[in-house]
């Protein structure tokens, strides 16, 4: 009877020990880090968010979190030690290398992610990742009637401001000096670009239909051979049209004066070099 009792106190004793580790701290650390990784891999953006701790939420908007959803496939997970910024697990990838996530436990018992290694790199792309999105989405609306407040950083979510001189601004500080949506500089670059593609044509030279043909058939004496930019955006390269130069970033032309070119001109193209 004594030796049954003890058998049974033994498994008792095992069952205990099981339960006690399936709840251990170790283990719930884990498996919220691997909530938070599958929800993402998932593309499931506002089951990922749910995982941040309030004071890392409000750094970011949800839709911060779809810059992660094609990162490298993870493999084991690793519970690491305490540290300022919470418990770390570390995370191998099946690339090489490894991702960390921090997580502390909150005032009702749950564990937060506040911080991955993954996230801390599109936080710190914050300034290129706003740039862009102003000067791919916002500005050439802007041109079209729309307001700065009609749209939010797609980083920190906050809005786009005017300055008193018509400059955008980023309310999370990502523009720095701001975009200046007049574009004074552009015209000014335009406008003098305008006059050179007149002086290239009264020349003899025939209308042109990119900088960088004026360079070729000039011997250097005009244009230039990769063509100008705008200085407001390096990506968008001045074309010549029938009517004069064109920017595609601001959408406006500086009309050239003299003849006009044919019609074989402008269907040449927006070149743009």
């Amino acid at each position: 009877m004594r030796r049954a009792l003890t058998a049974a106190a033994i498994v008792l004793l095992l069952i205990a020990a099981v339960v006690a580790r399936s709840n251990s701290t170790g283990k719930r650390l884990i498996d919220t880090g691997r909530g938070y990784i599958e929800h993402l891999a998932a593309g499931e953006i506002e089951e990922a968010y749910s995982f941040l701790s309030d004071s890392l939420a409000a750094l970011l908007t949800p839709g911060t979190l779809e810059y992660l959803v094609d990162a490298p496939p993870t493999g084991g997970i690793r519970a690491g030690r305490a540290e300022n910024r919470g418990f770390n697990i570390s995370i191998s990838l099946t690339q090489g290398g490894q991702r960390t996530l921090w997580l502390l436990r909150g005032s009702d018992g749950n564990w937060t992610v506040t911080g991955d290694t993954s996230l801390d790199n599109v936080l710190g792309n914050a300034t290129v990742l706003c740039s862009a999105f102003a000067r791919d989405t916002v500005v050439p609306a802007l041109s079209e009637g729309r307001t700065p407040d009609d749209f939010l950083c797609p980083v920190a979510g906050d809005s786009h401001y005017y300055s008193e001189d018509g400059v955008l601004f980023c309310s999370a500080g990502h523009l720095g000096n701001g975009i200046d949506t007049g574009g004074s500089a552009c015209r000014i670059l335009r406008e003098s670009l305008a006059a050179i593609v007149g002086q290239y044509n009264s020349a003899g030279y025939g209308y042109p239909s990119s900088f960088g043909e004026m360079y070729e058939r000039s011997g250097g004496l005009f244009g230039q051979r990769g063509g100008f930019h705008c200085p407001d955006n390096g990506y968008s390269y001045y074309e010549i049209t029938s009517d004069g130069v064109y920017c595609p970033f601001h959408r406006e032309t500086s009309f050239i004066d003299g003849p006009l070119a044919v019609e074989s001109s402008d269907s040449a193209g927006r070149s743009g070099i």
